[in-house]
């Protein structure tokens, strides 16, 4: 019998005020009671009964000592609520992801996930920054780019290639570069999170890194995406995101003739051990589902 277990028959008898009714209706023998209650006494040096035949009540330290252990014994069944949880399958999970990952990949196939586990509740933390999965509390996070987080687990998705793009109106007044020599003459929308000023942007292939001019300087995904398409300048962005554009003719793909740079996608998890099946059931999903949209 461990202390939790003593300090609860401790706290029945104090309200029943008997030894034999608490025994009763824990279905323990009374001897067991009386250990329990004896044993307390003797580990915390406190008397905590008056016992006569007739009547068991709490002296005054017995009193202050129900206090402190009606609290506790308040507090574990709280505990026990998340074992109760785990099981029935409802919980929370928070994962940071880019957006456009976020608003083009995840959310429109949440509801399979949904059918499954009605009762989860999925926190997206969408940021063109990397989310700090330790920092900000996430469960997961999705990062496309390179992983320098020692302490993380990494689960590998696939590589995604980088596209170079520009829309029909902006070719029609630039012209279709055929080279990297030709990009002199043309201009690229800049993309910085950071805010970071630098006089020329800069398109990466797999084996170049070519410097070019730029008028628009923007830090997000949604508005680098609407400058392509208002035909400001040459984009860059992943396939898994530019397809559908290139698709309808709103993007034309450039110099496809050239290796693309690529970035990993990986999953970023914490080493817990005790992952709730709906939790791990999600990464199992969310691994599924990107490697097909990927």
């Amino acid at each position: 019998m461990d202390k939790i277990e003593r300090l609860k028959i401790f706290c029945l008898v104090a309200e029943k005020q008997s030894f034999a009714q608490a025994a009763l209706q824990l279905g323990l023998p009374r001897s067991n009671v009386t250990y329990a209650i004896q044993a307390l006494e003797k580990e915390y040096e406190v008397l905590l009964f008056y016992r006569t035949t007739r009547k068991v009540a709490l002296t005054h330290e017995g009193s202050l000592f129900y206090e402190e252990a009606i609290r506790l014994v308040t507090q574990l069944k709280e505990l026990n609520r998340f074992k109760t949880q785990v099981r029935s399958q409802e919980g929370r999970i928070s994962i940071g992801m880019p957006k456009r990952l976020a608003t083009q990949v995840l959310i429109p196939h949440l509801s399979a996930f949904y059918q499954r586990y009605p009762k989860v509740k999925v926190l997206i933390n969408g940021s063109d920054d990397f989310s700090n999965l330790i920092e900000q509390q996430l469960d997961c996070v999705v990062r496309v780019g390179q992983v320098q987080d020692e302490y993380l687990l990494i689960r590998p998705i696939k590589n995604t290639q980088i596209w170079t793009l520009a829309s029909p109106k902006y070719l029609a007044e630039f012209g279709h570069p055929q080279n990297f020599n030709e990009l002199e003459q043309h201009f690229a929308v800049d993309y910085h999170v950071a805010k970071h000023y630098r006089e020329l942007s800069e398109l990466s292939f797999q084996n170049h890194r070519v410097k070019i001019p730029y008028r628009l300087l923007v830090e997000n995904t949604e508005a680098y995406i609407q400058a392509g398409l208002a035909g400001i300048g040459l984009i860059q962005i992943p396939e898994f995101d530019a397809k559908s554009y290139v698709h309808k003719g709103q993007l034309i793909r450039l110099f496809t003739d050239i290796p693309s740079s690529e970035l990993p996608v990986n999953i970023l998890l914490t080493d817990r051990q005790y992952r709730p099946k709906y939790f791990q059931d999600f990464i199992d999903w969310l691994d599924e589902r990107l490697k097909n949209l990927l």
